[in-house]
């Protein structure tokens, strides 16, 4: 009996976790076919507990998957290295030590300059759900600035990481996929999306 294949997506909060299970339905529905893997989702809440916590979590899914091949997912914003003088995870670091507790791969996939920056290449899909009008314009700044000064417009709080309700339910999936494909591009290699179907590309 061959090996499980287990593709464990470490993210930084219930939007990202959220998001992502979106990519994984959506492709399901565009291939209209299983995956040949088990999908886990492991909030890391925050991007600071990555240094003290993603080993640990690991191992706890290595004692659930202890014959099976895991490939770790690490789900990550770079604003906080590219702005911050002292980064709050040692990437390197990380990575080997989880490479080290068993991983068959580990990877980063990393969302440039944040992942609210990828929801907004629906922006029509985002004023849509905050009720905003067709005509607003899409506020200066990076994305989470972005979405929160939106979101004060509809007199509703984006608070990152938490759970948003319906709205990433609203956004147009492939839209941001094939947008955001080259950093995607490491999710799909690993659970095996067919582009074709998946992003036309």
């Amino acid at each position: 009996m061959s090996n499980k294949k287990i593709v464990a997506l470490f993210v930084e909060g219930a939007t990202e976790i959220e998001f992502y299970k979106a990519i994984i339905k959506y492709s399901r529905d565009s291939m209209e076919m299983p995956f040949n893997c088990i999908f886990e989702w492991i909030d890391m809440g925050g991007i600071g507990n990555y240094k003290k916590d993603a080993l640990r979590k690991f191992n706890l899914l290595r004692k659930k998957y202890p014959h099976d091949d895991i490939y770790a997912l690490l789900c990550i914003d770079t604003d906080v290295f590219r702005f911050s003088k002292k980064p709050p995870v040692d990437r390197r670091a990380v990575k080997t030590a989880i490479q080290e507790a068993g991983a068959k791969k580990v990877y980063y996939i990393e969302a440039e300059h944040s992942i609210e920056d990828w929801f907004l290449a629906d922006f029509d899909g985002v004023i849509s759900y905050l009720g905003l009008p067709k005509s607003t314009k899409r506020p200066k700044g990076m994305g989470q600035e972005v979405l929160k000064k939106l979101f004060k417009d509809a007199k509703k709080i984006y608070v990152k990481g938490h759970n948003t309700g319906e709205f990433i339910k609203n956004l147009d999936i492939g839209k941001i996929m094939t947008a955001y494909c080259n950093q995607l591009k490491t999710l799909c290699r690993t659970a095996e999306l067919n582009c074709k179907y998946v992003c036309k590309k």
